[in-house]
């Protein structure tokens, strides 16, 4: 399958691009991980903050994941990395974060880059150059390890 990648503050993207980035962040995170929670919170909006969305090369209309990155104090947050449940396991996550990666080298070349991760996922970061920077936390009911690249 073919995709492309699109970086845009919020308010660069389509109303249906908006509303199809909340409606599969919503499906998963909060629906599939039955963790209701504000989803939509106030980093989306930031000017600084990028969405990173993965669509269908065919299907244009077709999300296919996303994620998000902003600048706080000395480093970028990257996070709500996400790829569709039907899309799972075909490297496109990798592919999403090193895409992100890529943007943040380029606009924040001195800063360090951090998540935090479900804990049960360190393995898949570690795997894109992703280490563990602190002690796992529980956010939101979920325990989550904090991460730091490189």
């Amino acid at each position: 399958m073919r995709t492309f990648i699109e970086a845009s503050p919020l308010r660069e993207l389509s109303p249906v691009a908006v509303h199809q980035l909340y409606k599969l962040r919503v499906d998963v995170f909060v629906h599939e991980q039955r963790c209701p929670y504000r989803e939509i919170d106030d980093h989306d909006a930031l000017n600084s903050t990028t969405h990173l969305l993965v669509w269908d090369s065919e299907q244009k209309d077709r999300l296919l994941g996303c994620a998000r990155f902003y600048p706080q104090n000395e480093v970028v947050m990257l996070g709500r990395i996400i790829t569709s449940p039907d899309q799972r396991g075909q490297g496109q996550a990798s592919e999403m974060i090193r895409h992100a990666l890529d943007i943040i080298k380029r606009r924040y070349p001195d800063h360090p880059v951090r998540l935090h991760a479900q804990s049960h996922l360190t393995g898949f970061y570690g795997h894109v150059g992703f280490r563990v920077c602190g002690e796992p936390f529980m956010e939101e009911g979920i325990s989550h390890t904090p991460m730091q690249y490189p």
